[in-house]
């Protein structure tokens, strides 16, 4: 889902792979890069430049990227987006506001997929009490069977969904 890029002048940039967005782009070392390699078990990669030998390894900060992506970049979409498909922290604010204006819209199938994508951090019993409180509309199924339909066809229920769903 993330892609890295270290080019023989020592930059190295992060590409989110879905969007073909740049999340990050700097440079770490003055001097020549002559040969890089990628660590399958961590997604860290390494290069070694020319001049010194030294080994450099590059890794995704989970932590911070998210805050980053938000703070620095400004793009909420794509801070959601990459939350919600690595399981990052620093996006449940960003969650929260997106569902109140799908489920303010009358967007019930978008909401319950992004609820599906966030994570934990919209699976609650909050989130339940929402979608039990929208009328269904004429000829469309309750929203709450919407909520629980996309979330079975994204995975498992949680225990309080289970519960909620017998």
């Amino acid at each position: 889902d993330v892609a890295f890029l270290l080019t023989k002048m020592g930059f190295v940039y992060m590409f989110d792979i879905h969007s073909g967005k740049t999340m990050f782009r700097t440079r770490i070392t003055q001097e020549t890069v002559f040969v890089t390699c990628a660590q399958s078990s961590t997604g860290a990669v390494f290069g070694i430049t020319v001049r010194t030998g030294r080994v450099l390894r590059i890794s995704l900060n989970g932590e911070n990227l998210v805050p980053y992506i938000v703070n620095t970049l400004r793009d909420n979409e794509l801070a959601i987006k990459v939350a919600g498909r690595l399981g990052l922290p620093g996006a449940e604010h960003l969650y929260t506001q997106e569902f109140d204006r799908l489920i303010g819209a009358g967007q019930v199938k978008e909401a319950a997929a992004l609820v599906a994508g966030s994570g934990s951090a919209l699976r609650t019993p909050q989130t339940i009490a929402r979608f039990q409180q929208i009328p269904a509309q004429p000829g469309a199924p309750q929203p709450v069977f919407q909520y629980f339909s996309t979330l079975l066809e994204n995975g498992k229920l949680n225990e309080q969904e289970s519960i909620e769903l017998a």
